[in-house]
């Protein structure tokens, strides 16, 4: 269980950006997200932190995601969670500029991301105002693993300390987490994401009768193609987000962690991917048969934060079970 590697930006670069190119009364007062866009991308980022973006990501080869981390959105009474914007990005390729100025970017839409209408209206909701924000920025390793040419972790998801809506044996306490199969936007844009308390792994109301099962379970997931020739390495350095069937994942392997198959001719689902039928993402391997222990690993995660923030908290996660030879399955913290 681990944080992701990762660089900072701190508040203080934000200021400088946007303080150096004379965005404030515009930012602030801007009622069009799209000329926001456009005016922090053709802002000058300072030269000493581009420097250092440069120096780093000459040194490492691997996918990013840069990520908000501003002062409200990590308050512990008014989090700001999903109000902001996160970027992936490829990172691929030898062309040092084009990685590098595609990371620029990226910080630079999480920047404009601040004053946008969305962020403005969620900000005039609560006692703060917008004037007060500042935003820094994570640049973390995306986990997941490649899988010709589609990069993905074997599950994602967040997990809660309170659940609103529990029912028995459940209580409010136990928490409650969301999780799929891919990338992690799948659960923060609503999809069909399986929903358990990490103390009762086994009792998934969602699932409650064999057509639930087939309703609401997952038919199709989230990854980042990374591009496959030196020609479309410049167009997708910020990397492409795909939708893929299951059929997909079965092909590279990661369906087995997860799934389970549906069998038309018994009308009986069964776990794993050992009969013939049609593919459903139960996470029956990991939450029955305990082959990674996620439950354990969230309840214990869950109670650790909730005592030693003494509130309630919220954690996104994502692992990787196809690792290398001699290596351990990877559980990692991406936020909190």
């Amino acid at each position: 269980v681990a944080v992701p590697p990762a660089v900072v930006l701190g508040t203080d670069i934000f200021d400088q950006f946007i303080d150096g190119n004379g965005l404030s009364e515009f930012a602030l007062h801007s009622t069009d997200d799209e000329e926001l866009a456009r005016r922090f991308k053709e802002a000058v980022f300072p030269e000493q932190p581009r420097a250092q973006l440069r120096a780093f990501i000459e040194s490492i080869e691997y996918p990013l995601a840069v990520r908000s981390s501003s002062l409200l959105e990590d308050s512990r009474r008014q989090p700001f969670a999903g109000i902001y914007e996160t970027v992936l990005l490829a990172n691929a390729g030898e062309d040092v500029s084009v990685r590098l100025a595609a990371l620029l970017d990226a910080v630079k839409r999480v920047y404009a991301s601040t004053f946008r209408q969305r962020a403005k209206a969620y900000v005039e909701a609560t006692a703060h105002r917008i004037e007060e924000e500042k935003m820094a920025v994570v640049i973390q390793r995306l986990e997941g693993a490649q899988h010709e040419g589609r990069f993905y972790p074997d599950f994602s998801g967040v997990a809660r300390s309170h659940n609103f809506y529990p029912t028995a044996p459940q209580k409010s306490e136990d928490g409650i987490a969301s999780v799929a199969l891919g990338l992690g936007m799948f659960v923060a844009e609503g999809g069909a994401a399986l929903r358990f308390c990490p103390r009762y792994p086994r009792n998934l109301m969602q699932f409650a009768t064999l057509e639930d099962t087939l309703d609401y379970s997952q038919r199709d997931f989230f990854a980042l193609d990374l591009p496959t020739s030196a020609e479309s390495q410049g167009d997708q350095a910020e990397g492409r987000i795909q939708r893929h069937d299951l059929g997909v994942a079965e092909a590279d392997g990661t369906l087995r962690h997860v799934g389970s198959t549906f069998s038309p001719e018994n009308d009986a689902i069964y776990d794993g991917l050992s009969r013939k039928g049609i593919r459903v993402v139960t996470f029956a391997p990991m939450l029955k048969q305990e082959t990674f222990p996620v439950a354990p690993i969230l309840e214990h995660l869950l109670e650790l934060g909730r005592w030693s923030m003494n509130a309630s908290i919220e954690i996104e996660f994502a692992g990787t079970l196809d690792v290398a030879e001699g290596e351990p399955a990877r559980f990692s913290v991406v936020q909190m």
